[in-house]
């Protein structure tokens, strides 16, 4: 949906601040920030385990479930009060609380400080994510939507990007308290800019806006999912695959220090070109082969993600199990290419076969297996079997090869999918 013309308006009002490429620009910037001081942690765990004295299950638990726990089930409620109140506001709320907490985590004294503040960034996300799809889904029809959302969920990559380089150089030369420090402060300028330009759009592409009770809102969003193949298929796999994206995202910083002697700063600067550059770019490609394909073909929103993902997971194991440094880096770019190609057609698909009411509550249904078990069970799984095979980078090795596992039943369960899209709408 865009604003109709009006010659009297200033030309900045009308093609930046009230077109849907400045709120989707906005948006993605805000998904981007979120993304830095969600993973500015992955960069620092091995000095914040070494100055804690941490085994590796506890770090599991600080990267995971401290964040997926909170972040997960405070989205439920949230993104009902999404589907009643200005999702704007609601954006630049949270923008300044979870901007606050990761400022609040480096100045944490003890374990248990730095748990309880990461648990904090995770309240304080909790409702900016299923507002910005709805916003998003409001702005953009049936059929650029995936677009739209892979171009939102480029901000993931950049974010991450941000956090390797940003935090690695901060976490080498100046701490880790002072890497935590930094990534919370932009944040709170951007929910300024936020709440002071970005436009609450209307809801009305599709559906009616009829107001619901909330949990009776969540039960029809819950049983639609569950009665609909497409949806229920594609939910399934982009879960199973988050629980080795989570995974993979959280531990390939330190398994490059332990496995391949790199520093801080050489492996955020290498992660963030293959996860920040390379990433993006497959992500935003992911979301517009999904728009194109599936217009003459609604199976390959689920195959396009499925086949990217099964053509890169040969490259990740390969590049987990090599001795060399040279050929590590050069085949882990492949499964960082294809590592979120999975998100954006999945919103897309929910988004197109949900009443625009339920929007909200089907995004926060879906983060909430996405992050409870995808972000809480996959940096666990790696925790747990790199110790039990003894830690260092023989056991970090095997528990990234173990969390591959649960991508490889998502990629069948993409296939799956779309024969089931097939039979359907």
């Amino acid at each position: 949906m865009t604003t109709t013309s009006d010659p009297a308006r200033p030309w900045l009002d009308y093609y930046l601040v009230d077109s849907r490429r400045y709120t989707l620009f906005i948006l993605t910037v805000y998904f981007a920030l979120a993304h830095l001081d969600r993973q500015v942690l992955a960069i620092t765990l091995a000095p914040i385990g070494r100055e804690f004295a941490l085994s590796d299950i506890q770090l599991g638990l600080l990267s995971g479930i401290a964040f997926a726990l909170f972040f997960s089930t405070l989205g439920l409620p949230l993104a009902l009060a999404v589907s009643r109140f200005n999702r704007r506001n609601m954006i630049a709320i949270t923008v300044v609380a979870w901007s606050a907490m990761t400022m609040l985590s480096g100045l944490a004294q003890s374990y248990w400080q730095l748990l309880v503040t990461r648990m904090g960034v995770g309240v304080g996300e909790a409702g900016a994510l299923p507002a910005s799809h709805a916003v998003i889904s409001d702005r953009y029809g049936p059929h650029e939507r995936a677009s739209a959302m892979g171009v939102f969920m480029s901000g993931a990559n950049i974010g991450v990007a941000l956090a390797l380089v940003g935090g690695g150089f901060a976490a080498q030369y100046f701490g880790w308290r002072a890497a935590l420090l930094l990534a919370g402060v932009p944040g709170l300028l951007l929910a300024a800019i936020i709440r002071l330009t970005v436009p609450e759009p209307e809801r009305q592409l599709s559906g009616g806006t009829t107001a619901v009770p909330g949990l009776k809102l969540l039960r029809q969003t819950a049983a639609g999912i569950a009665g609909d193949a497409p949806m229920r298929l594609m939910f399934a796999a982009t879960v199973l695959h988050t629980v080795t994206t989570f995974g993979m995202i959280a531990w390939l910083p330190t398994f490059l220090v332990r496995a391949h002697g790199m520093s801080l700063a050489s492996v955020g600067l290498y992660l963030a070109v293959a996860i920040g550059c390379a990433g993006a770019i497959g992500t935003i490609a992911a979301g517009r082969l999904a728009d194109r394909y599936g217009a003459r073909n609604r199976s390959w929103m689920a195959w396009v993600p499925g086949l990217l993902l099964l053509i890169a997971k040969p490259f990740a194991i390969a590049g987990l199990l090599t001795g060399s440094t040279q050929m590590a880096l050069l085949l882990l770019i492949a499964p960082c290419i294809a590592g979120a190609a999975y998100v954006a057609p999945t919103i897309a698909v929910l988004h197109s076969r949900v009443d625009v009411r339920q929007r909200p509550v089907a995004s926060a249904l879906l983060l909430f297996g996405m992050n409870f078990i995808g972000m809480g069970l996959g940096p666990l799984v790696v925790g747990a079997v790199s110790d039990a095979w003894g830690g260092m980078g023989a056991g970090l090795t095997a528990g990234l090869i173990a969390v591959q596992l649960f991508g490889i039943a998502g990629i069948a369960i993409f296939a799956w999918a779309g024969w089931a899209m097939r039979a359907t709408r």
